[in-house]
């Protein structure tokens, strides 16, 4: 197994890679080191559901800190696809806080910096089809589980 070492931190205390996905921090930035990015595709199957990652309308866990990307693949205008504090068609119950392309169509990304202050459930939807929608559930990371980061 190939261990990197990042010698970025002002300590100048060398950190593996592998010692920060053992603790479970490997997506966390530290010192100006660019968080993993979890990417999900995401396809319409016509009317009546989303495929993602080549499931049907799946429910997604995801984490407080986070990245994620939905890469929309060739999604027509009719069709947008939001990010949703319900589960709903429409505008007008976006979840903006870190989410960038909102109502996406076509072969754009929605990104997905999930902040600490997310509600523990949102939703994704189509803007005009109520059969193409599922649960995003955000839960904390394992190491801050117990509140510790509160």
């Amino acid at each position: 197994m190939i261990v990197s070492t990042i010698r970025h931190l002002k300590s100048g205390f060398p950190i593996s890679l592998l010692l920060l996905a053992a603790l479970g921090l490997a997506g966390v930035a530290i010192a100006g080191i660019v968080p993993a990015v979890t990417n999900f595709n995401v396809v319409s199957n016509g009317a009546t559901s989303w495929v993602i990652n080549g499931v049907n309308n799946p429910s997604l866990t995801l984490v407080r800190g986070g990245s994620y990307q939905f890469s929309l693949q060739n999604v027509a205008a009719s069709h947008p696809f939001f990010i949703n504090t319900i589960n709903t068609t429409g505008t007008a119950n976006q979840y903006t806080t870190g989410v960038t392309g909102n109502g996406g169509t076509g072969n754009t990304v929605i990104a997905f910096m999930v902040p600490i202050s997310a509600p523990n459930s949102l939703f994704y939807n189509c803007g005009n089809h109520g059969s193409m929608n599922g649960t995003l559930t955000i839960v904390n990371d394992g190491i801050f589980a117990s509140g510790f980061d509160q």
